[in-house]
């Protein structure tokens, strides 16, 4: 398709603006919006978060009530479905845009064109895929999930400048700043589940619930609350387990003994048993119960051993690292990531698309896992 250089550079802007939202919206795609009128910019969106409005709708709330006959350029075709947020074609035909131009098709067999359909029979003139290679670019990992079968997995932690979660196993103690924390809130809120093992359990007493002012972004619910353990004994009184009525609790086990289980379903907890007995529990299958039970996008908080096995398993796809200036040293310190380890450098998994940011006094490095399947 042949578009006119004005259009092309607005929908290479709709692109810029759809990277802003990597690392914040998978398993969704990366999307840009620019509307325009008579040459004059009205308003410019993207989606800035798992669960939060769309490109579109952004960008017709920052051009107010002034859409009408305009046109939108965007980076990939508007969503025809309804997911977590109300179909962008919706939006768009009660906005009253005359035309939509966007980069490239939505490669989810589940809209197969639909909203071209939609749109055109709105009366609104549709062009596109006007810059298929440009806009496909973004789309590497979204194409990714359509096919994994799972939920998109964050893994996050906290260290020292010099490599360390904890000075020692059960120490506590947070490493990272008010902002700092101040964001991983809002990023469980993003998040359909956040999932920790047994001994980050044991050792931090955590609750694992977005606390950010007013609860999770958006209206979204509390996420589900997953313990990844072997077994039940000595999970002691918990405040995990005593929380329940702040949202769901489950625990994943490789076996589950009976009187244990039926102590802590009368608390309100739900237990799974994702085998093999005689081994750790299954991730791959744990991810697969999730998927089934709606979970888009998940996010692991430790500890060490879980990440390693998360990372060995090849089932992670983004890293979230939180680097706080402090040096903890000491042959008892707690590593960020544990497992088997690697021979030599040249085997280490690599990161991707790297975004290093200040945040307060710390920083925080998010990467796509290379290996991750792409």
């Amino acid at each position: 398709m042949s578009l006119s250089a004005h259009d092309q550079e607005r929908l290479r802007r709709a692109i810029a603006l759809a990277a802003k939202g990597r690392f914040r919206v998978e398993p969704n795609p990366v999307v840009g919006c620019v509307l325009e009128r008579e040459g004059r910019v009205l308003g410019e969106g993207w989606h800035d978060g798992f669960g939060g409005a769309h490109a579109e709708v952004r960008a017709l709330a920052s051009a107010g009530e002034g859409a009408q006959g305009a046109t939108a350029f965007v980076s990939l075709e508007p969503c025809s479905r309804q997911g977590k947020t109300p179909p962008c074609v919706e939006a768009l035909l009660a906005a009253g845009v005359q035309r939509v131009v966007f980069a490239a098709s939505d490669p989810d067999p589940r809209e197969g064109g639909a909203s071209v359909v939609a749109l055109r029979a709105g009366g609104v003139e549709v062009e596109g895929p006007g810059l298929p290679e440009e806009g496909e670019a973004l789309l590497v990992r979204f194409r990714a999930g359509l096919v994994s079968g799972r939920p998109w997995v964050v893994l996050k932690w906290a260290m020292s400048a010099d490599g360390r979660s904890a000075p020692r196993v059960g120490s506590g103690g947070r490493l990272t700043g008010e902002r700092a924390q101040a964001e991983v809130h809002e990023l469980r809120g993003r998040c359909d589940a956040v999932l920790v093992g047994r001994g980050t359990l044991q050792s931090d007493d955590p609750l694992l619930t977005c606390r950010s002012p007013g609860g999770p972004p958006d209206g979204r619910p509390q996420p589900l609350r997953v313990v990844v353990a072997r077994g039940l004994e000595d999970l002691g009184a918990r405040r995990l387990l005593d929380s329940v009525s702040q949202g769901p609790v489950l625990i994943a086990v490789a076996r589950a003994e009976p009187l244990a289980t039926r102590a802590l379903e009368a608390r309100g907890v739900q237990v799974e048993e994702i085998g093999p007995a005689a081994g750790p529990v299954d991730l791959s299958r744990l991810l697969a119960r999730l998927k089934a039970r709606g979970v888009a996008r998940v996010l692991v908080e430790g500890g060490a051993r879980l990440h390693g096995a998360f990372l060995e398993a090849g089932l992670a796809d983004q890293v979230q690292v939180w680097v706080a200036p402090l040096l903890l040293g000491g042959a008892e310190a707690v590593p960020a990531v544990s497992g088997s380890g690697i021979d030599s450098v040249e085997h280490a998994l690599r990161l991707a698309e790297l975004q290093w940011r200040r945040v307060g006094d710390d920083l925080v490095l998010n990467g796509y896992v290379a290996s991750a399947p792409a």
